[in-house]
Formats: C-alpha cells, structure tokens, sequence
C-alpha cells in the first residue's frame, strides 16, 4: 500500500502530475482541489495517494492533504460514485462546498456538478452527511488567501484542452470557454476557468 509520495514534480496537468523520486517517476490522477495546490514542477512536493486497483484497472489518485484524500474515500463508498465519478465532484466544486451542502442536505447545491443528479445527490447526502466534518478552516484559510495568476497567453486553449480531458464533446467546450471569456475576470486562474465553464455546461 503507497501512503504518500515526496518528489520533485517533472510534470502538472489538471487531471494528472507525473512526480519522481528514487529515480522512479509516477503518473498520479489528481482533481481540480489538488491542482490549485501543488507547486510548480521542477519543485518538490508531498501527495497523499489513493492506491486504486482492480481486476483491469490500477490506478494512482493523489491529493495534496490527508484531508483531501478522505473525502474522496467517503464519496467512492458511495452507491454509484465511483473513483471517476468521485474525482468529477472534487474538480467541479471546491472541497469546502462539498462538504457544506452535504452536511446542509443541500441537493440542489450538489446538483451544480455535472454528472450529478437529484438521486446521486440524495444518495451522498444520505450516506456521508455528519462523516465528513467541517472541512479545516486552516484549509479554508488557505484556499482563500491563495494568490491570483494573471491570465497566461494560451490559459483559454489550456482550459479548453482540460475541459476536453474531462469527456465533454469539443462542441460544448467551445461554447461554454468562450462564454467564460466574457464573464470571468483577468485575474481568474486556470481553476477557475474550468468550474466557471463546468457550471455553463
């Protein structure tokens, strides 16, 4: 069983990092709430993993706290939330509305997710409300006092690339990232970009 990786960063993407250590580099699937958090590559960082394996499927899911990495393991034991399933959430909302509209009982506030529906949401709410705690506020703090990037040259192209990795059809990506390009502010990051055009879709 893999509890973490330290290592330098080679690569970072916004479904997936590759991190090298001992000379042994390894591709992790990440969600959009670790992404915002992990340093530049070329720098060092601490992922807390998820060793996923079945039948035809092994898979490593990282996350930048222990944190993290248990709100995932309680929504995979959800009914129908699987690892996918699961990593759509932690990307489509922040960690701290997930855990407030589950312990709320607010469907309607984890229907804003795409891929969720009424029953999914009933069904989180069902099993998980009270488990999750009170997402730290040191964390919170943290995400909030986050510093804004400027908008990069190619950061619409970037998010339009991710948006395709998530599985919606390039027609419906176009739309809703340019929609985005009106709405969202200059000093949106990459992360935004996306939850803004996954709430459009």
């Amino acid at each position: 069983m893999i509890d973490y990786i330290r290592g330098k960063l080679t690569d970072k993407e916004l479904t997936h990092v590759a991190i090298e250590t001992a000379g042994v580099g390894y591709s992790v699937s990440i969600p959009l709430s670790t992404y915002e958090k992990l340093p530049e590559p070329g720098k060092d960082a601490l992922i807390y993993i998820h060793y996923y394996v079945r039948e035809d499927d092994v898979k490593l899911y990282g996350f930048a706290s222990k944190d993290d990495r248990e709100i995932f393991r309680h929504l995979i034991t959800v009914n129908s939330v699987g690892p996918k399933v699961a990593m759509g959430i932690m990307s489509g909302i922040s960690i701290e509305n997930l855990v407030m509209y589950v312990n709320a009982g607010d469907t309607a506030g984890l229907k804003k997710v795409p891929g969720v529906g009424l029953k999914t949401a009933e069904r989180i709410i069902i099993e998980l409300k009270g488990k999750l705690g009170a997402y730290s506020s040191s964390a919170a703090a943290t995400s909030a006092a986050r510093s804004k990037v400027p908008i990069a040259k190619g950061r619409k192209e970037e998010a339009y690339a991710a948006m395709l990795s998530l599985g919606y059809n390039d027609k419906q990506v176009a739309k809703a990232i340019d929609r985005v390009s009106l709405e969202i502010g200059e000093g949106a990051q990459i992360e935004e970009w996306i939850r803004t055009a996954l709430k459009i879709i």
